[in-house]
């Protein structure tokens, strides 16, 4: 029997071009999928009248749902951050939402999938729907933290009807421990799997090197949950022991301009490069460089929280030692004195402590690296996440029963 499938991945936005990082996780991921032979093929949004039709021998359908000039919901930022930026980007949710279904029941009608993988369940499940017609077809979802925020801020009755449309799918997929729990507390009734994400810019394991210069790294968009004020207040701690110690800020988002400025009132400001967005060379020469990794992660305002931290992978798979907030999917990848530290969210002083702890103790940097890299291949290398990818889709469509 074949065991190769046909699998649809619906996902909110995709690389436009070869320089564009936009879910490289996803990228990676699919590549490996049609190393094994199985064919892929990509349903996502259009931007600005984009008709790309293949991306690195992915096949890509990509839906129109406005104008050309107002084609800009996703891709430059992500949906969430960008519909807080004005009345006219939450309208264009709406024809955002019709053409998907449209076009989603266009393709149902006119290919056969055995899988439809859909990410970010909400709202994208949705799309999902209309491959229900066709009864061999799985559909399978994978939740990857913001949705359970989104989903609980909803009305009942929208609330309501997509946990029983997520409670259809065959599988899903949560990218953490707590993201899986969170899952069926939200009543979702559907089988639920834990599958990780892979580090998406090197599959090589480097070593434990030491450097001489103190350096603390952030990498991580620039917005509330990533906790940056609380590592820039713990920093200014650790600088009246090191005052020679920097922090490498990677990112930018909308609290570029705040996190300047507390830096500035904090007296920190020479001390912290602000490197903004970093990709491929420059981004692994940031890891390459750093002392140790800090994810300062708390839960927002709004309910949402780290889903799983995925720098701390590549951070440890780059050898250097991390540091992250004890809250949502993080303790997946630390466990608290062997691959890793943590703190308790919002804490500044004791993350200071922490910093301090491994500043002065190399010993203790260069153990929970080791133990952290066997902790990641064993748990969050793609051999392990593509062959349970592989081996659940062909269990739901039937082809390795023989």
């Amino acid at each position: 029997m074949d065991k190769t499938f046909n699998i649809l991945v619906i996902t909110t936005a995709f690389p436009r071009h070869e320089r564009d990082i936009i879910s490289p996780w996803l990228v990676k991921e699919l590549l490996l999928l049609k190393e094994r032979g199985h064919r892929v093929k990509v349903l996502t949004s259009s931007y600005r009248a984009l008709k790309q039709k293949d991306y690195k021998g992915l096949e890509i359908f990509r839906f129109r749902y406005a104008p050309r000039n107002w084609e800009v919901l996703t891709h430059d930022v992500a949906v969430p951050e960008r519909v807080k930026q004005g009345i006219s980007f939450k309208l264009l949710v709406i024809p955002y939402l019709k053409m998907g279904f449209l076009n989603a029941l266009w393709l149902a009608l006119k290919e056969k999938f055995d899988v439809v993988h859909v990410h970010w369940p909400v709202p994208h499940i949705l799309f999902a729907l209309p491959f229900k017609l066709r009864k061999s077809t799985k559909i399978v979802a994978f939740v990857h933290g913001s949705e359970i925020a989104l989903l609980s801020r909803l009305n009942q009755f929208l609330k309501k009807i997509i946990i029983k449309m997520m409670s259809a799918c065959d599988v899903i997929f949560a990218n953490s421990s707590y993201i899986k729990n969170k899952v069926t507390d939200i009543g979702i009734k559907a089988r639920v799997e834990l599958l990780p994400l892979g580090n998406p810019h090197e599959q090589k394991i480097f070593p434990y090197s030491r450097k001489e210069q103190i350096t603390i790294l952030f990498v991580g968009r620039l917005i509330e949950v990533k906790g940056l004020p609380v590592l820039l207040k713990a920093f200014e701690k650790v600088l009246q022991e090191y005052p020679d110690a920097r922090l490498n800020v990677v990112g930018d988002g909308p609290l570029m301009r705040y996190s300047v400025e507390l830096a500035k009132e904090l007296g920190i400001f020479k001390n912290v490069i602000f490197s903004g967005f970093l990709a491929g060379e420059p981004l692994k020469d940031s890891f390459r460089n750093a002392t140790m990794l800090v994810l300062p992660s708390i839960t927002t305002r709004t309910g949402e929280t780290e889903g799983l931290g995925m720098v701390l992978v590549e951070a440890i798979s780059f050898g250097i030692p991390v540091i992250g907030s004890n809250i949502g999917g993080i303790p997946d990848i630390i466990i608290d004195g062997k691959t890793g530290l943590l703190f308790q969210p919002g804490n500044d002083v004791e993350l200071a402590e922490k910093i301090l702890l491994l500043i002065k103790n190399e010993s203790l940097r260069r153990t929970l690296v080791e133990e952290g890299q066997k902790h990641v291949i064993e748990n969050f290398s793609w051999d392990y996440i593509i062959n349970k990818l592989e081996t659940t889709i062909l269990e739901l469509t039937g082809k390795n029963s023989i």
